[in-house]
C-alpha cells in the first residue's frame, strides 16, 4: 500500500501548523503583519554578524527572519553556514526548535566540540537547542542552512570564552 503524503511527512505537517499558529499569535500580539518571502527575497547579511542568538562565527551568516531575538517575543533566525565550518560549544538562554533547510548539518551536545559526537542531519531534520544546554555544530563540504524558532530574549555564551569571536580570539 502506498503511503499518503500525510503519513510520510508528519513532522513537516506539525511544523507548518506550528508556524501558522505562531504567526497568528504574533499578529494578535502586534508582532507584525503577514510576510511571504521567496529565497531570492531573503537578503543575507555579511558573515559573522551579531544577530541576537547567533554564533558570530566567520563562516556563518545569521538573519532574524521574523520578530526580534533581543526581546521577549517570538522570533525566527536563519543560519547559512559555509563549508567545513566548526562551531565551538556554546549555549543560549532560550529554548529553540530548529529545522535543517538545505545541506547536511552536523549537530551535537556537550561541553567541547567533538566530531565523533556529531549527528548528520539532512534537509527536513528537526532538532532542539534547550535553554542553557551546551551544543556544537558544523558542516562538511556542502555547508547548510538552518532555521530556529524561539521566544527571546536570546543570546550566545561560549563554554570556553576564548572561542567567542567577540573577545578577539
Amino acid at each position: 500500500m502506498k503511503a499518503s503524503a500525510r503519513s510520510r511527512f508528519p513532522l513537516m505537517r506539525v511544523f507548518v501548523l506550528a508556524m501558522f499558529s505562531a504567526a497568528g499569535f504574533c499578529a494578535a500580539q502586534g508582532g507584525g503583519g503577514p510576510t511571504r518571502l521567496t529565497p531570492s527575497e531573503i537578503h543575507w547579511p555579511a558573515t559573522g554578524n551579531e544577530a541576537p542568538g547567533s554564533s558570530m562565527q566567520g563562516a556563518v551568516q545569521s538573519l532574524i527572519i521574523y520578530g526580534d531575538g533581543s526581546r521577549a517575543t517570538l522570533y525566527s533566525i536563519m543560519f547559512k553556514v559555509g563549508p567545513n565550518a566548526a562551531i565551538p560549544a556554546h549555549w543560549h538562554p532560550d529554548n529553540r526548535s530548529c529545522f535543517v533547510m538545505v545541506g547536511v548539518w552536523y549537530f551535537g551536545y556537550g561541553d567541547t566540540f567533538n566530531k565523533a559526537a556529531l549527528k548528520a542531519l539532512p534537509p527536513g531534520s528537526h532538532y532542539t537547542e534547550p535553554a542553557n544546554v551546551h551544543h556544537f555544530a558544523g558542516t562538511e563540504s556542502e555547508g547548510a542552512t538552518v532555521e530556529c524558532t524561539s521566544v527571546g530574549p536570546s543570546g550566545t555564551t561560549y563554554v570556553n570564552p576564548n572561542d567567542d569571536p567577540r573577545h578577539g580570539s
